[in-house]
């Protein structure tokens, strides 16, 4: 009897130990490294400066790719050229449009654009320089775990700049098509520049395509423009847009932005307006506000 008891208790030590070996092996296995996120598409990021300052920063994110095996990957590197991006200068008390084209003045050069700039994976750091009419800033954050959003960013400019922003915070989401039913006053279509009366009441409504192409219907109810009915077309970048038609014989091209950080209103001004790109000088915006989705 005792031998047999020892010879049991020597098996299962070697079960045992077959069983550490196992589990040993096994926490050595390799865990498969964390894709690249693919966040190409519409971005706005919303910057606060130290000074007050805010602005709306409009994006059409690109991402690079490479291939892997048979199939192309997201390389974690992005960027958006001048004519995807765009400056909206916003109201810091209750985030309504202000201007378009930035706070800060141009420079010599007076670029914009996205980059260079990189990710790594979700829930990780994202870095990436933007340049706001020659002026260029260092953006660091945090892309949340679901790669829609950037969380905890802050920004600081590079020296040489000639904008006196001195950097703040930054945060940053990912978007979708620009749709919806507007109402309220605006500028008479003939109206090119300048102050105006709000005295035409209108109907807007925006779609935006697969390619990135917004559709504007404008439906006049009341005021010199009443019975009239407008379309205007054009590219979307993030939340603004820039569209144009023709309106009794004469091209007409308008500056426009969606809001939805407070209450969803729409703010769209005539490319003529000495505000455009001249940030001392406050846009005749017209804020349409919203009627449903």
């Amino acid at each position: 009897m005792p031998r047999l008891f020892l010879r049991n208790i020597a098996a299962l030590a070697l079960v045992l130990a077959a069983g550490g070996v196992i589990i040993s092996c096994g926490s050595k296995a390799k865990i498969p490294a964390q894709p690249i996120p693919n966040i190409a598409g519409p971005w706005q990021f919303i910057t606060v400066s130290n000074d007050g300052t805010v602005t709306s920063i409009n994006v059409a994110m690109k991402e690079g790719q490479v291939l892997v095996g048979q199939l192309e990957q997201p390389d974690g590197q992005i960027s958006a050229s001048s004519t995807q991006i765009a400056f909206v200068n916003l109201n810091p008390s209750n985030s309504h449009a202000t201007g378009f084209g930035g706070g800060c003045p141009a420079a010599a050069v007076p670029a914009n654009g996205l980059g260079p700039g990189s990710i790594t994976a979700f829930s990780a750091p994202i870095n990436f320089t933007f340049t706001e009419n020659g002026n260029v800033f260092n953006a660091t954050a945090t892309l949340a775990g679901d790669g829609q959003s950037i969380l905890q960013g802050t920004y600081t400019p590079q020296s040489g700049n000639t904008c006196t922003d001195p950097g703040g915070t930054i945060t940053g989401n990912l978007l979708s098509a620009l749709a919806g039913l507007f109402s309220g006053k605006m500028c008479p279509l003939s109206a090119t520049a300048g102050p105006c009366q709000m005295s035409d009441t209108a109907n807007a409504t925006l779609s935006e395509n697969a390619s990135g192409t917004l559709s504007l219907e404008l439906s006049f109810t009341a005021g010199p423009d009443a019975g009239t009915n407008f379309t205007m077309s054009g590219p979307v970048t993030g939340n603004a847009f820039l569209v144009q038609g023709t309106f009794q014989g004469n091209q007409v091209s308008y500056y426009g932005y969606s809001e939805q950080l407070s209450a969803s209103s729409l703010y769209f001004v005539n490319a003529a307006d000495p505000c455009i790109g001249n940030p001392s000088v406050t846009c005749t915006e017209i804020g349409l506000l919203t009627i449903g989705q």
